[in-house]
C-alpha cells in the first residue's frame, strides 16, 4: 500500500493470495499524493471485498503498472491478464513453468535475466538455459529451495548433490557484481543447506532489492532470484 504523499515503485514482485476485507486485494493507494508504479510484476489470486486486485481509496492516486501480469485488467503497456502458471502455488512455489505467459514478457528496457534472456514477470525468473549441456540437471545437482524468499533477514539455501563434488554458492546483485560466496568446498552426496545472512564480504548488510544465488559444481550451474526487503 502507498499511503498519503508517498510513491512506491514495484519491480519484479509476485503479489498473490492476499486477503483483505477492503478494496484492492493486491496493491492500493490511500490518500492524496500516493501513487504506485512499476514493471515486471505478477498480481494475481488476491481476495478483496469487491474482487479487485488494485484500487485507490480516500483520494489515492493511480496504480500504474506496465509489463505486468494482473488478473484484473489494467491499462498500460505490455500488461496481460493470463494465468501466470506457477509451479506449485499450493506449496508456495511461485516459480514459473515452461508454459507461463510471463516468460520473456517483462519490460524490454529492464536488465536481462541471469540466463541472458529478456526479463520475465514476477519475482522468480525461468531459467531457459538449464544447468549443464546435454545432461538432466536434476540427476546431478539441484538448487531447489531459498527460504524465506522474499526475506528481511537471513535466507536458507538448500540444494542437492547426487555425488561428491566441489560446490560454490555465490550471491550477486542485480548488476552482476559479486557480493559473497556462502560456500566453496567439497560436499558429499545428499541434501545440504547454507545460510546467507544478508551481508557482503565485508560483513555489511546489503541494501534491499533483487539478488541472485548461483550454484556452480563440476561444470554445472543454476541461478535463482532472492528478494531482500
Amino acid at each position: 500500500m502507498a499511503s498519503e504523499n508517498s510513491s512506491v515503485n514495484l519491480v519484479n514482485n509476485t503479489i498473490v493470495y492476499n486477503n483483505t476485507g477492503n478494496t484492492g486485494g493486491g496493491i492500493c493507494t490511500l490518500g492524496s499524493g500516493s501513487t504506485i508504479s512499476g514493471v515486471n510484476n505478477i498480481i494475481y489470486f488476491n481476495i478483496s471485498s469487491d474482487n479487485t486486485q488494485y484500487a485507490s481509496i480516500y483520494g489515492g492516486g493511480a496504480c500504474s503498472l506496465n509489463y505486468s501480469c494482473i488478473s484484473q485488467s489494467m491499462s498500460g503497456t505490455g500488461n496481460i491478464t493470463d494465468d501466470p502458471v506457477f509451479v506449485n502455488a499450493s506449496a508456495d512455489d511461485y516459480h514459473l513453468t515452461a508454459g507461463s505467459p510471463c516468460i520473456d514478457a517483462g519490460d524490454p528496457a529492464s536488465p536481462l535475466d541471469p540466463d541472458g534472456t529478456r526479463a520475465d514477470m514476477g519475482a522468480f525468473y525461468f531459467n531457459q538455459l538449464g544447468i549443464g549441456e546435454g545432461t538432466a540437471p536434476s540427476l546431478l545437482l539441484e538448487l531447489y529451495s531459498l527460504c524465506p524468499n522474499p526475506s528481511t533477514s537471513a535466507v536458507n539455501v538448500s540444494y542437492r548433490t547426487a555425488e561428491a563434488m566441489n560446490v560454490r554458492l555465490s550471491i550477486y546483485n542485480l548488476t552482476g557484481r559479486h557480493i559473497i560466496d556462502i560456500a566453496d568446498r567439497l560436499f558429499t552426496a545428499g541434501i545440504h543447506t547454507e545460510v546467507w545472512d544478508g551481508a557482503d564480504r565485508s560483513g555489511r548488510r546489503v541494501e534491499r532489492g533483487i539478488y541472485f544465488c548461483t550454484i556452480n559444481a563440476d561444470g554445472f550451474s543454476q541461478t535463482r532470484r532472492i528478494t531482500m526487503l
